[in-house]
């Protein structure tokens, strides 16, 4: 598979100062207090999708290769960002920290702007340099955002890769929890997976089986599955893109079988997560949570019916995709990675 990659100069063809379609009301929002249109949509770009960047990043989009002018840039910036070291490089990654400026791009809550691990941020800046490169795709920078752009599309939530969080009395889902970049319009579907230097591609196919009931559903209802694996190893890359390569090569199904294989999925996804509820409302000694079963006993017989359904009638979706590829970020310097040196 041939790794595609980052241009190592700066292009205005890249993504320059356009306008970008799933930026044009929050930058219209920055503009209207000062800020001019090109830098508006740098700063909501990075705000709605990684919270970080570097100043090579931002001479990319305006297509300029002057380090003065992100100086100035970050110089201006310095009211709601601050440019901070990273994993004790000489590396220096800008983190847009303000709470007003996220307020003003409706993200007030986003986190992106807080302090993250040295690991979050890199894939952060790598997420930011694949959709740098591809900044016209209908991307779906949000949780929500996601959840109803494949709702939309006729798509169970059912099937949505999710994460149980315990920390609430009765269980928090989040849908996807991987916080990577996904883009969807009516024709196609791209999911982005971000491959750092210490994991392999095993790493890879537990994200593929992880979206394997999701990819099966929209295939189901008619849209294209794009896969790109973004890194800067290209021997990782390599292995990730053989992993790629046997998911496009998974046999097609019929239509119809799609579908019915899409509907078991849903039907089996909705047992799992009915059972982690309960686990979660037992375990946090919820009583609302488990009153729709009656008692702590009704609970209990519903887990061994959910349990006695799953066994009897498990199916494994295997990852099949339309299309797949991967693509070397040379923006993101080698030789600093997750750790203090």
């Amino acid at each position: 598979m041939e790794i595609e990659s980052s241009r190592t100069a700066p292009s205005r063809s890249a993504a320059g100062p356009s306008r970008i379609a799933h930026l044009r009301d929050r930058a219209d929002a920055l503009v209207r207090v000062g800020w001019p249109r090109r830098e508006a949509e740098w700063l909501a770009l990075v705000c709605r999708h990684s919270g970080v960047f570097l100043r090579s990043q931002y001479l990319a989009f305006i297509g300029r290769t002057n380090p003065a002018l992100a100086h100035r840039f970050v110089r201006r910036c310095r009211q709601y960002a601050v440019e901070e070291p990273c994993a004790g490089s000489r590396l220096r990654v800008c983190r847009i920290a303000s709470r007003t400026l996220h307020e003003l791009l409706g993200a007030e809550h986003a986190r992106h702007r807080r302090l993250a691990s040295p690991e979050v941020v890199l894939r952060r800046l790598l997420s930011l340099d694949y959709i740098l490169e591809h900044p016209h795709a209908a991307w779906l920078p949000t949780d929500d955002e996601k959840v109803n752009a494949m709702t939309a599309a006729g798509i169970a939530r059912e099937v949505l890769p999710c994460r149980l969080y315990r920390g609430a009395l009765d269980g928090l889902f989040r849908y996807f929890p991987h916080n990577l970049p996904v883009a969807a319009d009516d024709e196609r579907a791209t999911f982005v997976f971000v491959l750092v230097e210490d994991e392999t591609e095993s790493a890879v196919r537990r994200w593929g089986l992880q979206h394997a009931a999701l990819w099966t559903a929209l295939a189901a209802a008619g849209r294209t599955v794009e896969v790109v694996v973004v890194g800067r190893d290209p021997v990782r890359l390599a292995a990730a893109g053989r992993v790629v390569d046997r998911w496009t090569r998974e046999p097609v199904a019929p239509a119809a079988e799609r579908e019915e294989t899409a509907a078991r999925l849903c039907e089996q996804a909705r047992r799992e997560e009915e059972l982690e509820s309960i686990r979660a409302a037992l375990v946090a000694g919820n009583s609302s949570a488990l009153r729709r079963y009656g008692d702590v006993n009704g609970a209990l017989a519903r887990m061994r019916e959910l349990a006695t359904a799953e066994t009897a009638g498990t199916v494994r979706a295997k990852p099949a995709i339309t299309t797949g590829r991967t693509w070397r970020s040379r923006r993101v310097p080698e030789g600093w990675l997750t750790r203090a040196a």
